[in-house]
């Protein structure tokens, strides 16, 4: 099925599929989080001068877990209305032909189609073809671009 193409578009269902399924892992870091809490608390009104260390530490990874949920959050709210934007301006979404990873020709071939430019359509655009056919740290990384490109425009 190689050469084929498909927009970049994920259906209502997906949309409320992956939702949910931030919500509930969201709720699951956030009950992991309050055990923490209760742990290092627990630790903390001791005597004994490891465990309170102990627990002082213990308070480091829930402001962690909490600092990287809003990150993630922010990220995922930003990169859905930047998407809508483009969507709503009546911007196309790229066609991305249906590649093998694995096969560098097609890939190179797909990257080298993705738009250039440095406002946050294009940025947006190359995002979406990178993560089709490339890393997705790399395609987050342009997507982040795009948000900070928009924001720096509006």
């Amino acid at each position: 099925m190689t050469g084929a193409a498909h927009p970049v578009e994920q259906s209502t269902a997906r949309r409320v599929r992956t939702i949910a399924g931030v919500a509930f892992v969201s709720a699951l870091l956030l009950v992991y989080i309050g055990f923490a809490v209760y742990m290092a608390a627990l630790l903390v009104t001791t005597a004994d001068p490891f465990t309170f260390t102990f627990g002082i530490a213990l308070f480091v990874a829930p402001a962690i877990g909490v600092w990287s949920l809003v990150r993630e959050l922010r990220f995922g709210r930003d990169a859905a209305r930047l998407h809508a934007r483009l969507r709503a301006e009546g911007g196309e979404l790229p066609q991305v032909p249906i590649v093998n990873r694995r096969d560098s020709v097609a890939v190179q071939a797909a990257l080298d189609s993705a738009p250039t430019g440095d406002d946050w359509r294009s940025i947006l655009r190359r995002a979406l073809i990178i993560d089709a056919v490339g890393t997705r740290a790399e395609a987050r990384r342009e997507v982040r671009k795009a948000i900070a490109a928009a924001k720096s425009e509006a």
